[in-house]
This record gives C-alpha cells, sequence and structure tokens, in this order.
C-alpha cells in the first residue's frame, strides 16, 4: 500500500507528459525552440541554451511578460465590469422600494 501510495503521488508530480503540459519544446533536428504557454517559436537552440543576450530568459520573458499583462488586465476589467454590475442592481433596486403604487 505504501508503494502504490508512493507511486500515486510520483505520477501526480510528474504529469502524464501529455503536450498539453508541455511548458517548451527543444527540437534539435529543425533547430527550433518552442515556449508553448506564449506560443512563440525561436531558432537557433545552441544560441538559446548558451545563455547571454540570446539565451531563453531574454528571448522569451518579454513575450510571457506581456501575456501576464494581458491577463491581469482581463481580470482587472473584469471585476470592474462585475462591480459596475452591483452598482446598478443596487441603485435600480433601491429606486424600486422607494416607489409608492397606486
Amino acid at each position: 500500500e505504501e508503494l502504490k501510495e508512493r507511486g500515486d503521488a510520483r505520477s501526480s508530480l510528474l504529469g502524464s507528459g501529455d503536450r498539453s503540459e508541455r511548458i517548451r519544446t527543444y527540437n534539435y533536428p529543425q533547430d527550433r525552440v518552442t515556449d508553448h504557454r506564449c506560443k512563440i517559436s525561436e531558432f537557433g537552440v545552441v544560441k538559446l541554451l548558451g545563455g547571454g543576450e540570446d539565451g531563453l530568459v531574454p528571448t522569451f520573458a518579454p513575450h510571457l511578460m506581456n501575456m501576464r499583462r494581458e491577463e491581469l488586465l482581463e481580470r482587472l476589467q473584469d471585476e470592474e465590469n462585475e462591480e459596475r454590475r452591483k452598482t446598478e442592481e443596487e441603485t435600480s433596486g433601491k429606486g424600486k422600494k422607494g416607489r409608492k403604487r397606486k
């Protein structure tokens, strides 16, 4: 039973290896690296793995930061729209309660 628990824990940490779980693919025959989070491909595997100005971080970080910024802006807009909707509901609800029927 202990072995089964350890195996299950290990499997949950490693994942299934499905393509949807991949962060980056290194395609040596085509000399290409693809970051699946931002859907960007760059050529020159050796150059990218060499680090420095042409490394993975300087190459993909701006795309990932833009993606993150867009996600945050979208979340803020959704929150703002939800607050606006609630305020409108409260305002329209108060107006109805204050009216007298004839």
